[in-house]
């Protein structure tokens, strides 16, 4: 949800100051409950160089955690990259312009940058101050993170004084899941193992197929899984759910979470080639079966974690 809320503020900031400018939005998907201008987003499924003049990525230190090198070739462009991150792993944050204050979220970050670029010309409109409160929500997990300063809180408060969001609302419209990812999570239990104080779950193509699951139901199910239940199983700290990625043959994504003071999931993330935060991370991986994916994912592990 950062990382759609951080995207749409950059381009409604941008307009704001200069209203002839094109700004193009372009993600892999749409956000799963609606937030503002949501439908501005153009869905791609190669990322291809155009007649853009400037490339801005949010919400990624890199531009090779949002393409694959083998459809896209975006990777190859002249033309001049801005980084809007908050990830604290900055090491392989690569741009002309990188902007990373190592705040709470994508969503802090572009408030902040434009507020210093706009000065007293900053202004706040009803669409970006509710996709400010979202994007912090949901990133910091309605403020209970460490991440949380008190720039987040005035940030958060400068968007609340616009338009009021019920975070209680909010967190209710985060929780909800189709019935169809119902016999997903049921497929996905039915994996569920547990070492020492780590559980994990995953789901194979040949389990979606002989159970009829749909690409909206495993991914709902992935969600609720990964933020509800994989941590909370008694005498678990942290874990992580592997499923396929449905956009590319023999490519699967692996979710972590975990505990404050327990495991450090950003340091498995970045092991197998993503990244993300102590608490959150993620990460692509290419196996050609669910099995060998896990395989990978388990040897991360039990290299980071003694």
């Amino acid at each position: 949800m950062d990382a759609f809320c951080s995207m749409i503020m950059t381009k409604k900031f941008i307009e704001l100051g200069y209203p002839k400018m094109n700004v193009v939005m372009k993600a892999r998907q749409t956000p799963t409950i609606n937030i503002p201008c949501m439908k501005e987003i153009h869905v791609a499924k190669e990322i291809k160089e155009g007649d853009e003049d400037l490339i801005i990525i949010v919400d990624a230190g890199s531009m090779a955690q949002c393409l694959d090198y083998a459809k896209d070739n975006l990777q190859d462009t002249s033309k001049p990259i801005v980084v809007i991150d908050h990830h604290t792993e900055t090491t392989n944050s690569k741009g002309d312009l990188v902007i990373n204050e190592i705040r709470s979220s994508a969503t802090e970050q572009v408030f902040a940058t434009f507020k210093d670029i706009y000065g007293k010309n900053f202004r706040i409109t009803p669409d970006i101050a509710q996709l400010t409160q979202y994007g912090i929500v949901a990133d910091t997990g309605r403020f209970m993170y460490d991440s949380t300063t008190p720039d987040t809180l005035r940030v958060y408060a400068d968007a609340k004084q616009v338009m009021d969001i019920d975070i209680e609302e909010m967190s209710y419209k985060f929780g909800k899941f189709p019935r169809e990812s119902i016999p997903a999570v049921v497929s996905y239990l039915k994996t569920l193992q547990i070492e020492k104080d780590m559980a994990y779950v995953y789901i194979n193509e040949e389990m979606i197929v002989k159970n009829g699951l749909t690409k909206q139901g495993v991914n709902e199910a992935q969600a609720f899984l990964r933020d509800k239940y994989i941590r909370f199983i008694q005498g678990v700290h942290w874990g992580f759910v592997l499923k396929p990625d449905f956009n590319y043959p023999d490519s699967w994504f692996v979710s972590f979470r975990s505990t404050k003071g327990y495991q450090d999931v950003g340091i498995i993330a970045k092991e197998l080639g993503g990244g993300g935060h102590e608490y959150a991370a993620a990460a692509p991986l290419k196996a050609k079966t669910g099995e060998e994916a896990l395989e990978k994912v388990l040897e991360a592990v039990h290299k980071i974690v003694i």
